[in-house]
């Protein structure tokens, strides 16, 4: 796809928690998509166009940032300096060196982001929390096969089967809080076990 799907779960216009007032419309600006909690929200947002992406940008590189899998560049695999280039690409956090790596990364964007989102796999496939999959509830392989590993807004979402791929896009907002909260409370019940592991202070 020519981007990703929005990530986010609010309109970038009103704030609103997207499907609070019935189905988002969705608009596309140069292959990007973005959506919105009603149509009056088009032409505000539109209104400079420009300034407004670059405020979607900043939230997508802020709800992205902590979990980008890369230390390196994914277009020349350099370390990437202390103060990476940071820009968004159809909806996905890119670090790359410089403006000249960005240039080669805008002539083969596809070749690029097909790199980061196997980082990404890599990445969160080791300790993914779900065992089952979050759109029908199966448990991963028997009958359905192999699941598949689908990247939305920079996180893994494993899914069992095709029919839920289209689901996943169709609410992509929904799947990330998901998986995001799965994260959280494995976390959470990893740091209780640590804690309950250590001895006790004498008195």
């Amino acid at each position: 796809a020519a981007s990703d799907p929005y990530p986010l779960a609010t309109c970038p216009v009103t704030g609103k928690k997207l499907g609070s007032m019935g189905e988002p419309v969705v608009k596309t600006y140069d292959g990007r998509e973005v959506r919105f909690c009603c149509g009056g929200c088009i032409k505000k947002f539109e209104k400079d166009l420009a300034a407004s992406l670059t405020a979607v940008d900043a939230k997508i590189i802020a709800d992205q940032g902590p979990l980008y899998p890369l230390t390196t560049s994914v277009v020349s695999g350099k370390k990437l300096p202390e103060k990476a280039h940071e820009f968004v690409h159809g909806n996905r956090l890119v670090r790359v060196a410089d403006e000249k790596e960005k240039a080669e990364f805008v002539k083969e964007p596809a070749k690029f982001l097909k790199a980061l989102d196997a980082a990404v796999v890599t990445a969160q496939g080791q300790d993914y929390v779900l065992t089952q999959c979050p759109v029908s509830d199966e448990k991963y392989g028997g009958d359905m096969g192999d699941p598949i590993d689908l990247v939305v807004g920079g996180r893994l979402v494993r899914v069992c089967c095709k029919d839920c791929t289209d689901e996943v896009e169709k609410t992509p907002a929904k799947f990330v809080e998901l998986v995001d909260a799965a994260r959280k409370k494995a976390a959470e019940a990893k740091a209780g076990e640590g804690k309950a592991d250590q001895p006790k202070e004498k008195k």
